[in-house]
């Protein structure tokens, strides 16, 4: 989970740096934000986050959102999708 108002630096910056490391680009990472422009969610899912939530938080997207992200890779929904 990644708010993109940090107080030291802004979460678009710690997703590209998540992201360009081997070690962590693939953690999995939602972003949570009361932005919910259009530009601003297509701009962050291309550049690796999983998932774009707005504020106030949707509970049962929230958890949809995580438990896709914790599932096993090659589970039986992604297998189907494929």
């Amino acid at each position: 989970m990644l708010d993109l108002h940090l107080p030291d630096m802004p979460g678009w910056q710690v997703l590209a740096q998540l992201k360009a490391d081997q070690l962590t680009r693939a953690i999995p990472v939602v972003i949570i934000s009361a932005d919910a422009t259009s530009p601003q969610i297509k701009r962050l899912l291309s550049a690796g986050a999983r998932a774009y939530l707005t504020k106030p938080l949707d509970i049962p997207e929230f958890f949809r959102v995580i438990d896709e992200a914790l599932a096993p890779v090659g589970t039986a929904k992604e297998v189907a999708a494929a």
